[in-house]
């Protein structure tokens, strides 16, 4: 929702007409149900996310609903990392849905391959490259999937910066395990959980919060599950362990 709020509107305007121009005979849908049984390619329209999406279908009307109605299961939610990930389009529903074109078409996917490689990736979220999914284009996708890295708006860090904020958060993790859990938590919880872009030693550019390496405490066994429960509760969340597959560690543990 950041990486949205950090768009500009007018951009977004421009990247649509591009898209629009590139299919030439997109119109406005004014009635779904007349799209009913129409093959050709759609495009969804989220102005208040400043967001666009470009399909393909053998029956518009269908499709579309099937996109309000959908839901992704939640280990695909995330496409790459959390801070690169496209957000999925079936997490959106009709009210967020402001515009909708269509155009009919015999060969509907060389139109979306045509239309898609006009999108400027800040606003679209197709996931892959539009045209015919064969084999060998998802393969690439999974192996190296669609991102574009939360920039606007993350606060920069300087690799030293990054190294005195990991020990801090290790100091911090180090106090909380003799904290009873309530106390642990928020403790935990009063750092700055902001995402940093980090300039490695490398020069390339990571993304980084303090909420990461909390988590990762609990992986390395310096942290139990139960402090982090406390943790997560006092950022406001509400934690549910799965049954059968996990139990959570005892206070003294």
């Amino acid at each position: 929702m950041s990486y949205f709020g950090c768009l500009d509107a007018g951009e977004f305007e421009d990247a649509l007409e591009q898209v629009l121009s590139k299919g030439r005979t997109f119109k406005p849908i004014m009635s779904l149900p007349d799209w009913e049984g129409a093959a050709g390619c759609y495009i969804m329209v989220f102005d208040h996310y400043k967001q666009f999406y470009v399909g393909t279908t053998g029956n518009i009307r269908q499709r579309i609903k099937q996109h309000w109605s959908a839901r992704k299961p939640f280990d695909r939610i995330l496409f790459g990392t959390p801070y690169d990930s496209v957000f999925p389009v079936d997490e959106l529903r009709p009210l967020d849905t402001t515009r909708l074109y269509a155009a009919r078409s015999r060969n509907p996917f060389s139109m979306e391959e045509r239309v898609e490689k006009a999108a400027d990736r800040r606003f679209c979220l197709n996931r892959m490259a539009g045209g015919e999914p064969t084999p060998l284009m998802v393969a690439l996708t999974i192996l190296d999937p669609r991102s574009r890295p939360l920039v606007p708006g993350v606060a920069p860090m300087t690799s030293e910066e990054y190294q005195r904020a990991l020990t801090g958060v290790h100091d911090v993790v180090a106090s909380a395990v003799a904290l009873p859990p309530a106390d642990a938590g928020e403790a935990l919880a009063s750092m700055d959980m902001g995402i940093r872009a980090v300039t490695l030693s490398s020069g390339e550019l990571g993304f980084w919060s303090r909420r990461d390496e909390v988590g990762r405490a609990v992986v390395r066994g310096d942290l139990d599950t139960v402090r982090y429960s406390a943790f997560l509760e006092a950022l406001g969340e509400h934690v549910f362990w799965p049954k059968a597959d996990m139990q959570r560690n005892s206070v003294e543990g």
